[in-house]
């Protein structure tokens, strides 16, 4: 549409285009009071999609009813023409990538206002019952040194049917939050994510989980491998609580909020440091691969890292700076799904007391698999001739382990030969997950485990129903075993 061949759009007058994106086109408008307001009109191949146009006008309703100072609210909608279109207030402004790209990275001070005002926002259209699912350094305006948050998610909306059957999603990738890109429910906790994402671009100048292809972007996004370590020290926390993997622990928007209260640019190196549970610092390895583009070209680092070494065509692989040791909290483990990792280890080494041979081989037949899927998809940097070699030596390791507790049990305990050999061969399953050699398939096993489980409900869930099984299978082994 153009102002020569369309001046009005209902009761809206048309002055002219001032963008346009993957859903629809821009207009700066004026409405019959002589306000101005922003017009995006749906592109037509958005538009046909009746069954999500009719989604769209109940979420846009919805939006109507939030009311910020911080938020560039809804106005108005026109969804069953043939032209269907969204107005939202207009202010004149700057987005934040904008301003980050051509200006570099905003002051602390900058960055802490930044992030109250995104708290506020979010809190308000939290309280209206809506997620805003597009929260971005693009979709935030500075308007006098202030956040407005403007863009509503709509494009997920129109797009949902569509996309759920397509196996697909709409989103710039490093803004948005694991669940999304796993198709698992979206709730309020993704815009927490998000909003933590676009602080630490305010903040650094880059998007948080690196720049490497969209599938490696993705990749580390559901893994948490957050840059952390290139964010101030005083803001390092803070975000790695909003940026953790399971939704259920993130703060919500309120008390991230509050958290924003005890930011402190001068707190001294290494305070406020701590990374989140299960938020990872990235492997750099991904900086090898090429940029995905999502604005202008970035600032060089004032220090760039050296290039690295080419041999036999094969760029050189880049260690990741170890991770600092954290230390253990119980409610969090009992409340993710390394419980439920925990619970199925159990039943595997009960069943294995009960049927030695048949489940004994089913378990080292799943660790094979396990430590397969690390060597192809984890970051090991072994060559498959060193992995194999790991394993074959964990498995005997395992097996003396089983032959020792077999020896053990028959000669200084009551028990016959094959009750003692059939509790041994529960040890020799527990061993194919504890004894040093098997990182590689815990490691895989808590992936797994991490994705099947991506939130709280699900996770309950999963105890409540390992929690009985697990405890049946061990009362059996011991009847059995005694």
């Amino acid at each position: 549409m153009s102002t020569q061949t369309q001046e009005h759009l209902g009761p809206y007058r048309v002055i002219g285009k001032i963008g346009e994106g993957g859903m629809g086109v821009v207009h700066l408008g004026v409405d019959p009071a002589g306000r101005e307001v922003a017009i995006k009109v749906l592109h037509p191949h958005v538009a046909a999609d009746l069954k999500a146009r009719d989604r769209l006008f109940r979420e846009v309703e919805t939006m109507r009813r939030v009311r910020s100072p911080y938020v560039a609210e809804v106005i108005d909608a026109e969804l069953a023409g043939g032209q269907p279109y969204v107005v939202t207030r207009f202010v004149a402004g700057r987005t934040l990538e904008d301003t980050v790209l051509t200006e570099g990275p905003l002051a602390a001070r900058e960055v802490i206002k930044l992030a109250q005002g995104l708290c506020r926002a979010l809190v308000d259209v939290h309280a209206a019952g809506v997620i805003h699912r597009d929260l971005k350094p693009s979709n935030v305006m500075l308007v006098d040194g202030e956040p407005l948050v403007i863009d509503f998610g709509i494009a997920h909306l129109v797009n949902a049917a569509r996309l759920t059957q397509t196996g697909m999603f709409v989103g710039t990738p490093g803004y948005l939050a694991p669940e999304i890109i796993r198709d698992s429910q979206i709730t309020q906790a993704a815009d927490v994510h998000a909003l933590a994402s676009t602080v630490f671009f305010a903040a650094t100048g880059r998007p948080p989980f690196g720049t490497g292809t969209f599938e490696a972007v993705c990749f580390n996004t559901m893994e948490g491998r957050a840059q952390l370590d290139q964010a101030p020290a005083w803001l390092r926390d803070w975000l790695g609580r909003a940026l953790q993997v399971d939704p259920a622990v993130r703060p919500g928007a309120r008390e991230l909020l509050r958290m924003t209260g005890a930011l402190d640019p001068a707190a001294r190196p290494g305070e406020g440091a701590r990374l989140g549970s299960r938020t990872l610092t990235m492997h750099t390895v991904s900086d090898l691969l090429p940029p995905v583009e999502y604005g202008p070209a970035q600032r060089e680092e004032e220090h760039p890292a050296p290039a690295p070494t080419v041999q036999a065509g094969r760029p050189e692989e880049r260690r990741p700076a170890p991770r600092p040791a954290e230390p253990f909290d119980l409610r969090r483990f009992l409340a993710g799904s390394g419980f439920v990792g925990v619970l199925g280890l159990v039943t595997l080494a009960a069943l294995t007391v009960v049927m030695p041979v048949v489940v004994g081989l089913v378990v080292a037949g799943l660790t094979l698999a396990l430590r397969v899927g690390d060597h192809y998809f984890g970051d090991t940097g072994r060559t498959l001739s060193k992995s194999a070699l790991v394993a074959a030596g964990h498995l005997a390791l395992s097996l003396a382990v089983g032959l020792a507790a077999a020896g053990f049990l028959n000669t200084a305990g009551r028990l016959s030969a094959g009750h003692a050999e059939s509790l041994a061969a529960g040890v020799f399953t527990l061993g194919l997950f504890v004894l040093p050699g098997a990182g590689a398939v815990r490691r895989t096993a808590s992936r797994t485990l991490a994705r099947l489980l991506p939130g709280h409900r699900a996770t309950v869930v999963s105890v409540a129903v390992m929690g009985p099984i697990a405890l049946t299978s061990v009362i059996v082994a011991l009847v059995e075993g005694l």
